[in-house]
């Protein structure tokens, strides 16, 4: 009897040097997300096979081509990338620098190794710093924001599992203590390397925003969700007043999509889609009016000493330059209209 495996291996053909290898993925249908984290991260999966409890499917996510270490989703190496034109300009880059036996991506990519079942978190995460790079060897208005957003987040992921899971490190290059070591070795050719956790979400984070930066406003969901992602970020990070800002420009988003839903149901434009849209603002308007409340307490309370001790060294001043100062030093509006209140407050009863 064939034993069974979650695994499903596929003969692909590299789309930049042709060279075909073997690359695996994981059959959707054996397993499904059991804890997520708040930015979406999945912590622990709920398996048809329980045998198969110890396999963490986000390790298989990028491709490796062993010859000429292009990295990227399966999609792009089935031809299903629809960016067909900037993979040409990394393709002409990429097989110049893993020509180069002593170059970064050849140095980098020789140490991934993909040809067993159980991929280790060192070749994953190599895989992802490769993805990463290469897309980066484009101009900034020529990546694809939305992919490099996506392998950074995924890339803080496996540092935290990494750290999380305390796993032992099975592929550490010779001559180098650890793969932390590996790691930093290539910090002289790509300054920016992110090699732990935080400095991939700061710079995911990044990437989100770019592409709301490069949007055009027409698919206020799309932005919204990508809005929403950044707030759980900026929150698993503590920055909560970041957060609060987010929030007010999802709030936004969504009052605007809903008065786009309307009048297209009034003009009886799409009507089951402009429901669901409108049904979709309507949840999203909810649960950030509930979320800023909560978080309007946190920032505040994070806030007060230090603005307490700000108002302190104005002197006498009333309760509207207290508001301008504490804004002018940075402070949350939160924080400033409240303490603007209380001192018009502590004013009145003098």
């Amino acid at each position: 009897m064939v034993k069974e495996t979650p695994f499903v291996p596929v003969n692909v053909k590299c789309p930049f040097c042709e060279t075909e290898s073997t690359h695996r993925y994981i059959k959707s249908r054996m397993f499904q997300p059991d804890l997520l984290e708040e930015d979406t991260h999945v912590v622990t999966y709920k398996w048809e096979n329980p045998e198969f409890a110890q396999v963490r499917p986000n390790l298989y996510h990028i491709w490796h081509c062993p010859a000429c270490h292009f990295c990227d989703e399966k999609e792009t190496f089935r031809g299903e990338d629809k960016s067909s034109g900037k993979l040409e300009l990394i393709k002409e880059k990429l097989l110049i620098h893993s020509r180069m036996p002593k170059s970064m991506i050849s140095r980098m990519g020789g140490a991934i190794d993909f040809s067993h079942d159980n991929y280790s978190m060192e070749s994953a995460i190599l895989a992802h710093l490769l993805a990463i790079y290469e897309q980066e060897l484009l101009s900034p208005s020529m990546r694809q924001h939305a992919k490099l957003a996506r392998f950074y987040l995924r890339l803080a992921w496996l540092y935290r599992e990494k750290a999380a899971l305390e796993l032992p490190e099975e592929a550490v290059p010779a001559g180098f203590e650890s793969f932390a070591a590996f790691l930093q070795s290539f910090k002289a050719e790509w300054p920016g390397i992110p090699v732990e956790e935080g400095p991939a979400l700061d710079v995911a984070m990044a990437r989100y925003q770019d592409i709301l930066n490069f949007s055009s406003g027409a698919d206020l969901k799309y932005e919204i969700n990508i809005m929403n992602l950044l707030i759980a970020i900026l929150r698993r990070n503590r920055r909560n007043a970041e957060a609060l800002k987010m929030l007010r420009a999802v709030f936004s988003a969504a009052t605007k999509a809903r008065q786009i839903a309307r009048a297209a149901i009034q003009k009886g434009v799409n009507a089951v889609q402009q429901q669901n849209l409108l049904n979709f603002a309507a949840g999203v308007i909810e649960k950030t009016t509930e979320l800023a409340e909560q978080l309007g307490d946190i920032v505040f309370n994070e806030e007060l000493p230090a603005a307490k001790e700000a108002v302190l060294k104005m002197g006498p001043v009333d309760a509207k330059t207290v508001v301008a100062k504490l804004r002018e030093l940075k402070f949350a509006d939160i924080t400033c209209r409240r303490l603007g209140k209380m001192f018009e407050k502590q004013a009145m009863k003098k």
